[in-house]
Parts: structure tokens; sequence; C-alpha cells
């Protein structure tokens, strides 16, 4: 995807993304409103600080004045204190302590909730979306979006409700002894704001080019240890340095022309509150020399003013952090709107599968076309043309043909990746079409070429295919498949970590772990998508052994270009440009002068294939 592209379709939608993340919330509207109350109530008792010097203060130039007694002004202060700790030392502390209990629970809830939708939502879009995709960066969008959501809900109650509050009640009292000041205050308050949100607004562009270049750099760092190998069988690891040093390189400078704008951001907001102030100060003392306010009340003015500045700042760094965040979560929320290609029907039913019949009725496929050729307005070639096959049950069926010809995508259509341009295909007579995903696949096993393990234990790889399935059937599956063996010689047996897509294991012992998979679930259909052509031949005659007693009792479909591999299968269909040229036993075909598949065999016996 080029960066244009990139940018375009992660252009943010802040009201799109509060509207998912208030989705969420939704169902926890009265532990919010409850955040809410005590958010107000522990601003009002901080407040109360602003009061405490007021009336001190006027109290204490009464006693200057000697209009109150010595004991009457003691006493005075002994209350003030009295009720002073009580709304500080007992109550702040209790509402702070519940306020973060519940805005824990909130925020834990909400972030599990966004994973779990998310991480299900990815995963079962359809087959072409993640051909698509690279993982590495799904990985750093899925990851940086959800952490986000945490702090654009931190924005909302540790930065934004506190400051409004805060800028109510300092408004709202000074209002009350001078309206002067309190008309400056709201002024510099509403220039402070607009001067931050214009300059942050300036910076989300910028942020979605770092976030570009920062996912560009985890996807190279995602590619380059998943093929490690590589890299060190052809000795490229100074060049492998070099390439992400270049990246790491621009995402530095996209990062530096981010956060520049800060300092533009810091200059401006000080300027403002400099010119505030001053102008407060000459306003209140004017208003002091005139007899209007007394100098409890400037004290007052001052107290509120200087605490509530920090909270200005604290409101526009929440600002600054919910737009950032927003961009963040937004190349997540978009995957959102992904929706899935292939769907069932309203009334789809659960596949039931007996005898394992299979038949392509007259299939006409063509792949769906992607962002590239649409922009080169180029049409493609329809991969399968008039595929009509009928695969009786218990029987080997085998797809060769030179590469291209549409043998892995008749696969992929029996899977139902993809839905049909025409025709149909049906097993045991029922439209794949017509029936749930999970159902159809669920129904169906396979052995491919190169199994991808998870990196868990071989015992978890195994059982994966058959969950319920308990030890004494995995162990059975394993002998099948003859990994007994290889358990036997392992320090930690079938609880041996297998590495990240099997690597610790070799060839073979990957493809005995699918065997024994395939065994575990034991499926009427089996699909072996060339399961032994990156095997040497020792291995592979011992997994073709295997294969044999494993296609025992199922309807088979075999890809093959080693022609040797499917010598023994019912019938052979050929496959050449989408259609389907021959068909029949091998030695019917091997007979068959000039025929495609004669040529095919005489060139693998020959030694030239």
């Amino acid at each position: 995807m080029v960066k244009e592209e990139y940018l375009k379709r992660y252009d943010v939608s802040h009201k799109y993304n509060l509207k998912v993340m208030w989705s969420y919330l939704r169902s926890s509207k009265g532990v919010m409103l409850a955040i809410v109350l005590l958010l107000l109530a522990i601003e009002i008792i901080s407040f109360t600080d602003n009061f405490v010097f007021k009336f001190l203060i006027d109290k204490a130039t009464e006693f200057n004045l000697g209009e109150v007694s010595k004991e009457q002004f003691l006493q005075f202060v002994m209350l003030l204190l009295g009720v002073y700790f009580v709304l500080r030392g007992i109550l702040a502390p209790i509402f702070y302590f519940i306020r973060i209990k519940l805005f824990n629970r909130l925020e834990g809830d909400l972030m599990s909730n966004l994973e779990k939708d998310s991480f299900w939502h990815i995963m079962t879009r359809s087959y072409r979306f993640h051909l698509n995709k690279k993982t590495g960066s799904i990985i750093s969008q899925l990851t940086r979006g959800v952490s986000k959501i945490e702090t654009m809900l931190d924005a909302f109650m540790f930065h934004f409700i506190p400051t409004i509050f805060r800028i109510a009640l300092s408004i709202g009292v000074i209002v009350y002894f001078d309206k002067i000041t309190a008309m400056i205050l709201g002024i510099m308050i509403v220039l402070f704001i607009i001067i931050g949100i214009y300059i942050t607004e300036k910076q989300r562009k910028p942020q979605n080019e770092a976030n570009y270049q920062e996912d560009l750099l985890k996807q190279n760092v995602g590619d380059v240890f998943t093929n490690i190998e590589t890299v060190i069988y052809f000795g490229k690891e100074k060049r492998t340095q070099s390439y992400f040093a270049s990246i790491s390189n621009s995402l530095r400078k996209a990062r530096i022309k981010f956060w520049d704008y800060f300092s533009w951001y810091v200059m401006i907001q000080t300027f403002i509150i400099a010119v505030g102030i001053v102008a407060i100060f000459y306003f209140t003392f004017n208003s002091f020399v005139e007899g209007r306010i007394t100098l409890g009340t400037i004290a007052l003015i001052y107290s509120a003013l200087f605490k509530l500045l920090p909270y200005l700042f604290n409101m526009m760094h929440g600002y600054r952090m919910f737009i950032r965040s927003s961009v963040d979560v937004s190349a997540l929320l978009e995957m959102f709107k992904v929706e899935k290609e292939v769907l069932n029907l309203p009334n789809a039913k659960t596949i039931k599968i007996k005898e394992g019949e299979i038949n392509f009725e007259h299939v006409y496929f063509t792949y769906p076309k992607n962002e590239a050729s649409i922009k080169r307005g180029k049409e493609l070639d329809t991969v399968l043309k008039d595929f009509d096959l009928k695969i009786k049950p218990n029987t080997k069926v085998a797809l060769v043909g030179p590469s291209g010809g549409g043998k892995s995508t008749v696969v992929k259509l029996l899977y139902r990746l993809f839905d049909l341009d025409e025709g149909k295909i049906t097993i045991d007579g029922q439209d794949i079409g017509q029936v749930t995903q999970e159902s159809l696949r669920n129904s169906m096993s396979i052995v491919t070429q190169e199994p991808i393990l998870f990196d868990n234990t071989i015992y978890f790889n195994i059982a994966y295919a058959n969950p319920k399935a308990d030890k004494k059937d995995v162990w059975k599956a394993m002998k099948f498949a003859q990994l007994d063996k290889l358990m036997a010689n392992l320090p930690y047996g079938e609880r041996t970590i297998v590495g990240e897509r099997g690597v610790k294991l070799s060839g073979g012992e990957k493809q005995r772990v699918s065997i024994a998979r395939a065994i575990l679930a034991d499926k009427k259909i089996l699909v072996l998508d060339e399961a032994t052509s990156a095997l040497d031949s020792a291995t592979e005659k011992e997994i073709q052994r295997d294969l044999e007693k494993l296609m025992k009792g199922r309807t088979t479909i075999m890809i093959a270009h080693r022609l040797s591999t499917i010598m023994k299968a019912n019938t052979i269909v050929v496959l050449d440009q989408g259609k389907i040229v021959e068909k029949g036993s091998h030695r019917e075909l091997t007979n068959k002068k000039g025929g495609l598949y004669q040529r095919l065999w005489g060139l693998q016996q020959g030694g030239n294939l």
C-alpha cells in the first residue's frame, strides 16, 4: 500500500471513534455517572482552599482592626480548620479511592471487550482480507489501538471533565465578586483553548505520517525475524540492517516533525497566560483601591487563578492525548468497517457429511479485483472455466497440471474461501453456498505442503484439530503418524515447544504433526495439497505410507506436481488454464499419445522436471 493510500484510508473521524467508544461504555452508564459525580464532589472540595484563604485573610483583617476579639478569631480559625479537615482529610480521600476503583473496572472492561471484539472481527474477515494485510501491521494496529482507547477515556475522565468543573467553579465564583476579572479570565481561557485545539489539529497529518512509518518499521521487523534463516543463509545481515536503518531514519524525521508543533504550542499559550495575568492583576487591584473587593477576595481570585492554570495546561495536554490517541485508534476501528465478502445465508444450515460425494457443477471463477487492478482498469482472467467434476465417495482424485492451471483454486473454492461466479459445488447433495462456512470447513481435513504450526507444544498443535479429544485419542493419532518415536527422543516429549511456524521441527516432522492432526480430526473428506513435495525421497516414501493409511475410507483430493506420488489415484484430472483437458487413471493417461499428462510424465521420468 502506498503512503498516500494509507494516509487517506486512516484519515481520522473523531466522531466515529467516539461513537464506537460510547457503544462499549453505554452498558456502564451508571458507573460513568457515579464517576462524574465523584469528580464534581472532588473539585468542589478542592475549590474550598480558595475560600479558606479568603475567610482567614478577611477575618485576620477584622482582628487587626479590632472588630473581633482574640477568642472569636481563634474560634473561627479552629472551626474553619475542622471543616477543612473533614472535607480534605476524610471525604476527599474516600471519594478518590472510590473513583479510581470504579474507573479501573470501567477502563478494564472497555479495553478487554474492544480487544476481544477486534481480534474476532479481524480473524473472521474473508480470506482475501488476510492475503492483502501484513501480519506486523495488523499486530501493530491492534495493540496500539486497544492501548490508546484507554488514553482516550483517560483524557475525558482525568483532563476534560475535572477542568470543565474547575473553570465553571472559578468563573462562577469570581463573577460574584468581580465581573471584569471574570470576563478577562474567560477571554484568556477561550484564547488558550482555541490556540491549543488549532495547533493540535495541525499535528494530525504529521502524526498519521509517523504512524505510517512506524507500521513500516514493525512490518520490516516482523518480516525479518520470521525469515531470519534466509538472512543468515545469504549473509545479508548488513544489508538488512541498512534497510532497517533507512526506515528508522524516516520514522525519526516523521516523529520530529510531529513533535516540533509542541514548541509553537508552548510559546503562544505562555504568552496568552502572561497577558491575561497582567490584565487580571491590574483590574483586581483597581477594584480593591476603589473598595469594591476586599483583600481576602483578591487572595481568593489569585488562588483560584493560579490553581486553574495547571488545569488549563492539563486540559490541553488531555486534548492532545485524545487527538493523538484517536489517530492511533482510527487504524484499528477502520477495520471494523471491513465487511466479510463471503457471507452465510440467513437460513444457512449445518452441513452433514456421511458419504463424502463431491460435485463441481459447471463452475466458473475469477479472483476478485484488488485495488491495483481496479486502478489500472485491468480485467482479470477467469481462473476456472466450466469446471465440471464428480468425485465419488471413498475415492482418490488427483489434480495435476502446469502451474497456474487452477488446482489450488479448486481447493479454495471447496473450502468456500471465495464465492463462485457461476455453477455450484455440492457435498452429499448439499450446496456449500447454503450451509454455514464453519460447519463446512469443520467437515474436512487438509495436509498442506508447508504445515503452519502454532508456537506451542506438539501436543497442542495436534489437539487443535479436535479440542474435545482425550489424551488417549491424541496419542493414538501421534502413533499413527509415527511421532511417538520422535517424542521418545525429546527431553519434554509431546510438551516440546515447536517454535514460531514450527521452525524447531524438520520438514518431515512437521508433516507428521499435520498428518496426526488430520487423523485426530477424523473427517470424511481429506485434502492433500502438495503434501510431500518439500521432502527428501526417503522421508517422502515414509510419509506416503502414512498418507496411504490416512486415505482409507475417505474421499481424498490430491494436488501434486510430482506425478509419481499420485499414480494410485482412482482418477487423475489434468487442468490447464482453468479447464479440464484430460481425465482418467495413471495407466490410461500415460498411454494417451500426445496428451498433456503423458508429456509431463515423460519430462519427469527423464529428469527434466
